[in-house]
């Protein structure tokens, strides 16, 4: 059975250049008096992240939800919830992703799902022991065989499904903090009237560097 795959955390993008203040890009470069004020800066967007309130933030909401994930697919697992049908194992999971919120008619219908798997589990396991067997004892042992083979498949569908909502969900993170930087980067730039900014992964070096007050800005 394939085990569902754990998702770190999620990453960081790193534009290339921020285009601020109607900057649309590099104008031909050309010798500028002294006076002239400097149009163009720079910052460290992966630090700005790494180093933010809400990255912190984001990172234990997304381990919170991961291993809440994680949890009830172990849990479905190791119960041996692939002998219930679709809708039961479907069913339990809801169940199962409610925790401590679950109702007391949602727990007894938990506890007898879960009683349902393990008494087939049990009988599988007996049957599956003892060399002569009656008719009816093969036409479970055979039922049971089968279910627990139609089981393995939809216990994997749901494991792929957690694995597709982890990834959403750390999409969806990269996307706030993404925008959250943005914003902070933008803000410093306008009161230090620079017209562009540039990712220092793609500059070797520029003398207005932003990234230390945009962290600032993002640790308040």
């Amino acid at each position: 059975m394939r085990a569902l795959r754990a998702i770190q955390s999620f990453r960081l993008f790193a534009p290339v250049a921020l285009t601020l203040l109607g900057g649309v890009g590099i104008p031909a470069l050309t010798p500028a008096p002294a006076h002239a004020q400097q149009q163009f800066g720079i910052v460290d967007f992966q630090e700005c992240a790494k180093q933010s309130k809400l990255k912190k933030d984001l990172d234990g909401q997304f381990e919170t939800f991961k291993r809440s994930m994680l949890g009830v697919f172990n849990r479905l697992k190791e119960g041996n919830a692939i002998f219930l049908t679709k809708q039961e194992m479907t069913e339990l999971a809801a169940i199962y992703e409610k925790s401590d919120k679950t109702t007391p008619a949602e727990k007894t219908r938990a506890a007898d799902l879960q009683k349902k798997a393990d008494q087939s589990a049990g009988t599988l396991n007996r049957l599956g022991g003892q060399q002569l067997l009656k008719d009816d004892e093969k036409k479970e042992l055979e039922r049971l065989n089968a279910l627990q083979n139609e089981g393995i498949p939809i216990l994997n569908e749901i494991g792929a499904d957690y694995e597709r909502r982890i990834t959403e969900k750390g999409t969806n993170f990269e996307t706030q903090l993404e925008k959250i930087v943005k914003d902070a980067v933008k803000k410093v730039a306008q009161e230090k009237s620079l017209a562009l900014i540039f990712n220092a992964n793609v500059v070797i070096y520029a003398a207005t560097d932003i990234t230390e007050d945009v962290v600032k800005l993002l640790q308040k």
